[in-house]
């Protein structure tokens, strides 16, 4: 279990993938209900802000190579307490993470495609590729990952070029009318879907990936890739559609798509919704791989594709009831789920890579 390799390129294209999920054609309409017109700085200095985040991730890789988040807690914390922090880390990407991008995909697909479908005929459809995807195998879902990753890029970056006649420089401003706190709240709330997630990959790097400067650079470009399409995604929202209508829509970049209608070319949200749902199920899986795995490493299986199929059903039963509604969703994305990713993608860490430190300092004292 876990000696496959991937390349350097298919470590970027999994990170831009799975860091852009959710955030292109989501995250806008919640930053935008914290800044109004001022989203598009929130989408600006959030990667920056994260970037310190990154090389934490990364740096604890670098401290224990061939070693998944997993293996790390019960190095650092001791095997009892590990293995109980391990378990919630497991208990979290899989109930509260894997199980609510399958059901931000079918809410997604029956809202604005087929409203008379029910969820769980949806949902099961996406669980049948979360499921055929581990089967596969790592190796798979990288060099999917990686075709993705070129569709999703000219599918955007036409998108963007087409909705340029549509724009309103005079949606911005006022810059800053109620100063940096909203900011800084929306800056949050999209580092809680953009940033701190990232803490999952690190289920894949360094035990899969050869330990070099170009895999540390296909980490932080991928993130990069990522934000800089959300930035874009983010400040053509408020320009085209206003800052009332972007807080107020669930779907802003879907709706913004929309408006697009340039001589025969019409009904473009089709190509915005396909990449977002390319790299929403990247995330998916990456999110599930991570859970079976962890899984496996703490009960001691030696074939982690022995339990994906059950594990894949109860995905599916938990995907139907993990947003009783859309208000429930809406106060889960802007409360408990900054408070869950937010002790394992910041307090965990920080805690981890301090005591390897002394740990490391100690025993080059001694």
């Amino acid at each position: 279990m876990n000696k496959i390799k991937i390349s350097n390129f298919q470590l970027f294209a999994l990170t831009a993938n799975f860091t852009l999920g959710t955030t292109v054609i989501a995250t806008a309409s919640g930053i935008a209900e914290l800044a109004e017109q001022d989203a598009w700085i929130c989408a600006l200095i959030t990667p920056v802000i994260g970037l310190p985040f990154i090389w934490m991730y990364y740096y604890l890789g670098k401290l224990y190579p061939g070693k998944t988040f997993v293996d790390m807690f019960s190095l650092v914390f001791g095997k009892w307490l590990g293995w109980i922090i391990s378990a919630s880390f497991v208990l979290f990407i899989c109930f509260f993470s894997a199980a609510a991008v399958i059901s931000y995909i079918g809410n997604f697909v029956q809202t604005e495609y087929m409203s008379e479908t029910p969820l769980y005929a949806l949902n099961f459809l996406f669980a049948i590729v979360l499921v055929i995807g581990l089967l596969y195998g790592l190796e798979a879902i990288a060099r999917s990952a990686e075709v993705f990753f070129y569709i999703v890029t000219v599918m955007i970056v036409l998108a963007i070029l087409m909705t340029i006649p549509n724009i309103h420089p005079e949606n911005l401003l006022p810059v800053f009318e109620k100063g940096a706190v909203p900011v800084l709240k929306g800056s949050i709330r999209l580092s809680s879907f953009l940033t701190w997630p990232f803490i999952i990959l690190i289920m894949i790097y360094p035990i899969n990936t050869d330990h070099t400067v170009k895999t540390r650079n296909s980490l932080f470009l991928g993130y990069l890739w990522a934000s800089a399409f959300n930035f874009i995604s983010t400040i053509m929202a408020i320009l085209v559609l206003g800052s009332t209508i972007t807080a107020r829509s669930q779907y802003p970049t879907y709706l913004m798509a929309k408006g697009i209608s340039i001589g025969i070319i019409d009904r473009i949200e089709a190509a915005v919704s396909f990449s977002w749902i390319l790299t929403e199920s990247v995330r998916m899986i990456l999110y599930f791989y991570a859970g079976v795995i962890g899984l496996s490493q703490l009960f001691g299986l030696k074939d982690h594709k022995k339990i994906v199929l059950p594990l894949g059903l109860v995905m599916l039963v938990y995907s139907g009831v993990v947003y009783p509604d859309a208000a429930y969703q809406a106060k889960w994305d802007s409360t408990t789920w900054i408070a869950l990713i937010g002790t394992f993608g910041i307090i965990l860490p920080i805690a981890m890579l301090i005591i390897s430190i002394i740990k490391k300092r100690r025993k080059a004292l001694h």
